[in-house]
């Protein structure tokens, strides 16, 4: 039943993604933008992935200041984003590791990033990241993904006039930004 539960949620969620992928391609994506309190945002992305990380024995560690500024943002697809950032991090990550998400202010923007302490992603893959159905080539230790997450992050990203991008280096793990 457990195998049952966890292949059906795998589906779930490739479905999910492909529908979603579908609403970018053909135009109809349909954003919210709401003023949003970045905190917001941060928390409910953290609450999704807290009983996982406790799983793992990874720690959360959240840098921000207080009083950040409210954004202009699609509160829903933003945190999905950051969700998605924090599910691949804790996927890459060893037990009882750590995981750091930063909010930080700048030039009257805010940049989100989580960062892992994996075996990080060598060079001549990180261009190829953001691209639909793309894997980084594996040992076969760790699951793989559809590789359409981060394509869909890009999308939802852009769409709100953000910039995405990654920064790793092997032995270093990964920092994941927008």
């Amino acid at each position: 039943l457990n195998h049952i539960t966890e292949d059906s949620d795998r589906l779930l969620k490739l479905t999910t993604e492909l529908l979603d992928l579908a609403q970018v391609e053909t135009g109809n994506l349909q954003l919210n933008l709401v003023k949003t309190n970045p905190i917001e945002i941060v928390n409910f992305a953290l609450d999704a992935v807290r009983f996982q990380a406790e799983q793992q024995q990874i720690q959360l560690e959240l840098i921000c200041k207080n009083n950040l500024p409210f954004i202009n943002a699609d509160a829903q697809k933003t945190a999905w984003v950051l969700v998605n950032f924090l599910s691949n991090a804790l996927r890459y990550s060893s037990t009882k590791s750590k995981l750091i998400i930063e909010v930080i202010p700048n030039n009257q923007q805010l940049v989100f990033s989580v960062k892992d302490f994996g075996k990080g992603i060598a060079e001549q893959y990180q261009k190829k990241l953001f691209d639909r159905y793309y894997k980084v080539p594996t040992d076969g230790q760790n699951k793989s993904g559809s590789g359409l997450g981060l394509a869909i992050s890009k999308d939802f990203i852009e769409a709100q006039n953000g910039k995405i991008w990654v920064e790793s280096a092997i032995g270093e793990g990964s920092k994941f930004s927008f």
